[in-house]
């Protein structure tokens, strides 16, 4: 449904949607709240019905529902696509059957969100008359249509606090992560109002990298940039954290403890620092005994306050760089072919602040030994080792992740491999710069115009992802964290034909190590509390699920219109029966169950966890079939 343009500011409704849309998925598949189905009372082009959501009760969230007033509804959210349904699970309001909803993306919804007001609101607008039609119909038969008005533009801020007061979120968390929501609503904008050229073919992957409009599909945070003391508050425009500066430090020998070839790596990058600085003998004299670090120009404040025997070299030694999708990690290419550098920021991004913990140091120079042992086909996956480390040497890892560094392979800035196009996999999905569109990155430079077309290109798409990321899972018991932002799709720049893929940063894989070390004669090596760890083949399964099915699959499916009529996963599924054997004992983990493990990003937000993760059952999309709307 169009956004009249007399009534809004196009995008900051969009921007609006955006986030609370997610909001309104996380606390539906996390069942936060009771989420239902209400079949359309009249017919309405791209209009199936009312996805529902009503406030939670703590103690009472698995009863059901028996009636529903103004007071208890949340939101009210007209859908143009039906969700995914649990049609065990009914309820008869006012003669209408309403299903309870297990799953809704936002490409599910009209792009209104809707708060039931008391009173007949504003009359100009009539664009909500069938939701407002298709609520009425399953209230008591005494209410009425002027009892109540849908206001639009519900935004996640408010919903959240709403939520969380109903939920007992406690008050300094419940703000904090209202600060948050803003924060995403906000920067994502400016995204909205700042829109960039269309890369191409013949674009660089940076500019590929640089192209995200919206980001994570389902994370309600997604576009949020949150700075916290001693940093500056961070602002949409008050900084360019496409194109930032990095600053260079010292720290005494002592000081710093480093990993892989570090000091070889990073040589070339601390050059072009020292030698924007001038004095570079002198300089190197005087800090003879000290190793070199690049730090983000905005974590400044953190290693000022945090690591009073750093050197901090004055504002001139530094070089601007590009950031990659990440925003923490950054390329050039000309100082530093084939690689590229994960930096300390200390902002909240999304789910958490993006440090690089001792953990991660730790483990990235000694896993990326045990890489070649893995088994996975070379001509389809590239995996870019983490080749070097330095991190602070303090008791305190929350207080060391704030200076480190990783330097890694990223094969897309070699010169060996100019005639391929690497693309981050999340890009693909990402819309053509502008908000009121259904087309996406992927549909306009390949030019997928027909079904045809859009099968030919998902089926390669799944047959080479899975031949990637399915051999190490499978064979190892290591689960590479495939969600769009760490894989690259590798392109023939001139034909657009997909090659394979490209994997990066091991900071969230999973690795069973019984597995490993039964198919590699390897152990892993890492510090005591890793997260990367899997104690459990089941976490393994958990990993790969989430980051390349649900995240990856999922979104490429919707946006390729794929999703409804089930051919996409149709396809996925035939490719798994080809590469699962049925006595594997995954197969009953990827294919035996209607329900797997869903990551819980909201409950994780509430019991404030990143390293810990939370799940909950929600439906395998890898067995989705065509749904039918329930009848009464």
């Amino acid at each position: 449904m169009p956004v009249a343009s007399i009534d809004f500011d196009r995008n900051e409704h969009y921007a609006s949607f955006a986030t609370t849309s997610r909001l309104v998925a996380c606390l539906t598949s996390e069942s936060l709240v009771p989420v239902y189905f209400i079949p359309a009372s009249v017919e309405t082009e791209n209009f199936v019905g009312l996805c529902l959501l009503l406030r939670p009760v703590k103690d009472q969230e698995e009863k059901k529902v028996h009636q529903v007033t103004l007071d208890s509804i949340l939101a009210v959210i007209p859908l143009r696509g039906l969700p995914i349904l649990n049609t065990d699970a009914t309820v008869n309001w006012n003669g209408i059957v309403c299903t309870h909803i297990s799953l809704v993306d936002n490409l599910d919804m009209q792009p209104h969100i809707y708060s039931v007001v008391a009173g007949t609101g504003d009359k100009r607008n009539s664009s909500n008359d069938h939701a407002k039609q298709t609520l009425t119909s399953i209230l008591s038969p005494s209410a009425t249509l002027n009892e109540f008005h849908l206001q639009d533009s519900y935004d996640a801020v408010h919903m959240w606090h709403r939520f969380a007061s109903d939920f007992e979120v406690n008050g300094k968390l419940q703000e904090q992560i209202g600060q948050e929501l803003g924060s995403s609503i906000n920067f994502q904008k400016y995204t909205y109002d700042h829109p960039k050229q269309l890369p191409g073919f013949e674009s660089s992957t940076i500019a590929w990298e640089q192209s995200v409009v919206e980001g994570h599909a389902t994370h309600p945070m997604h576009k949020a940039r949150k700075s916290y003391p001693p940093m500056n508050a961070l602002h949409p425009g008050s900084y360019d954290l496409e194109h930032p500066k990095i600053r260079l430090v010292g720290l005494p020998r002592q000081s710093a403890v480093l990993r892989g070839d570090y000091e070889e790596l990073a040589q070339p990058l601390v050059d072009a620092l020292f030698k924007a600085g001038g004095n570079v003998e002198q300089m190197r004299s005087e800090f003879a005994d000290y190793v070199f670090i690049a730090i983000h120009e905005l974590q400044l404040p953190n290693i000022e306050q945090k690591f009073p025997v750093a050197h901090i070299f004055p504002a001139q030694y530094s070089i601007y760089v590009e950031a990659l999708a990440s925003l923490r990690s950054v390329a050039r290419p000309d100082i530093l072919p084939g690689l590229s550098i994960k930096l300390c920021l200390g902002i909240k991004i999304s789910s958490a602040l993006r440090t690089v913990t001792p953990f991660t140091t730790y483990f990235g120079p000694g896993f990326s030994k045990i890489v070649p042992k893995l088994t996975y086909d070379r001509t389809v996956l590239y995996v870019e080792r983490e080749l070097g480390t330095i991190s602070y040497r303090h008791e305190d890892s929350d207080v060391a992740k704030h200076c480190s560094s990783v330097v890694r392979e990223a094969i897309e800035y070699s010169p060996e491999y100019k005639d391929e196009l690497f693309i981050p996999c999340g890009a693909l999905v990402e819309k053509i710069q502008r908000p009121d569109t259904d087309e996406t990155l992927v549909t306009r430079v390949w030019s997928l115009d027909t079904n045809e077309k859009r099968v030919a290109f998902l089926e390669s798409y799944v047959d080479l992802a899975l031949r990637a990321f399915l051999p190490p899972c499978l064979e190892n018991g290591v689960a590479f964290e495939a969600h769009g932002q760490n894989t690259l799709a590798r392109f023939n720049r001139k034909t657009g034909e997909l090659k394979g893929f490209v994997i990066r940063d091991f900071g969230g894989v999973k690795v069973h190590n019984e597995t490993l070390r039964k198919s590699t004669g390897k152990e892993l090596d890492v510090l005591p509390d890793s997260c990367v760890e899997a104690h459990t083949l089941d976490e393994v399964f958990k990993l790969l699920y989430h980051t390349l099915f649900h995240c990856q699959f999922q979104r490429l499916i919707r946006v390729l219109d794929l999703h409804y009529n089930g051919v996409g996963w149709a396809i996925v599924r035939n490719k798994m029966h080809q590469l699962i054997p049925k006595d594997h004992v995954m197969w009953p983990m990827f294919m035996g169950h209607e329900k797997v493990p869903g990551k819980c990003l909201v409950r994780m937000k509430i019991d404030e966890l990143y390293r810990d993760y939370i799940y909950r059952p929600v439906p395998n999309m890898i067995l989705f079939k065509p749904q039918q709307i329930p009848l009464a």
